[in-house]
């Protein structure tokens, strides 16, 4: 980019730059800018245009700062649309290349279940923030539709609205890696503020399996303080702002007693409750 000030102010070398630069001639004519004063005329050598060389010089910088700044969000975009494969942490893998399509929807409720879950996808990728909970039994298919869900939106947020940061977490998985964090001093390994922040920024984070830590649903067990302040974190850094979708085999109201009323309320506002528990375990060998 040119500095028009500075070189205006020394004749031989705004006559350099102007040549060498932007293919300026100077004319040795003077006239008068609305914008400039008197000025020198100086010729456009490539299109034979004879111009205000300050308002031509102006003009090129406010076109270079535009294809600078959509180039930026151009990167800006696509590098949040690796987020997803770059930083999402898994459990089972199974489904990860099944998508809505390879939901096996035959009964009623599972396909009210697949319907509803491509409808929050769309919703979010249009622009709009929202919870979800999918509560039912193992094996229903409630990480399959969650995966779907987050992998939707990092496709078509872009031709919807803006290209969305997607995270997809195992619960557990974190929890595992947070706690063998607190035991590595080594500078290059990463902490559990690294594996804190990345829940707390993206635009739509999957907690999938949330619950698993307080064992079987027919008790009423509560979580662990460590996994209560570590998910109060997240959640009341996202409340408002950040799509969050949970996965579990709890209900609604197991989920609250489990982490307490100051979590929920920080998935209450917009939030849509999907049911798996009429829907049969669609594992190998098991239901069927």
């Amino acid at each position: 980019m040119i500095s028009t000030n500075k070189i205006m102010s020394n004749r031989k070398e705004f006559e350099r730059l102007a040549i060498e630069k932007a293919g300026l001639l100077p004319t040795g004519e003077l006239s008068t800018c609305e914008w400039h004063g008197k000025f020198e005329l100086f010729h456009i050598l490539a299109t034979d245009e004879v111009v205000c060389p300050k308002c031509y010089l102006e003009a090129k910088n406010k076109r270079f700062e535009i294809e600078e700044k959509t180039g930026s969000l151009q990167y800006k975009d696509k590098e949040k649309k690796r987020y997803l494969k770059r930083y999402s942490i898994y459990g089972g893998r199974s489904f990860l290349d099944k998508g809505f399509k390879g939901f096996d929807a035959k009964s009623k409720q599972e396909l009210e279940a697949r319907d509803a879950a491509m409808a929050i996808s769309k919703e979010i990728a249009s622009g709009k923030v929202l919870n979800a909970i999918l509560t039912g039994p193992a094996g229903t298919g409630k990480s399959h539709l969650a995966h779907a869900i987050v992998f939707n939106i990092n496709e078509m947020s872009a031709e919807y609205s803006n290209q969305l940061s997607c995270l997809f977490i195992d619960f557990t998985s974190m929890m595992e890696l947070i706690i063998a964090s607190y035991s590595n001093n080594a500078s290059d390994k990463k902490t559990a503020e690294y594996y804190i922040n990345l829940m707390k920024t993206a635009d739509v984070l999957v907690l999938d399996d949330l619950g698993t830590d307080v064992g079987k649903t027919d008790t009423n067990k509560m979580a662990s303080d460590h996994t209560y302040k570590t998910l109060f974190k997240v959640l009341n850094a996202r409340e408002g702002t950040k799509s969050t979708i949970i996965s579990t085999n709890l209900t609604y109201d197991q989920l609250k007693n489990a982490y307490d009323s100051r979590i929920s309320s920080r998935l209450s506002m917009n939030l849509k409750i999907l049911y798996f528990s009429d829907i049969n375990d669609k594992r190998p060998g098991f239901g069927f």
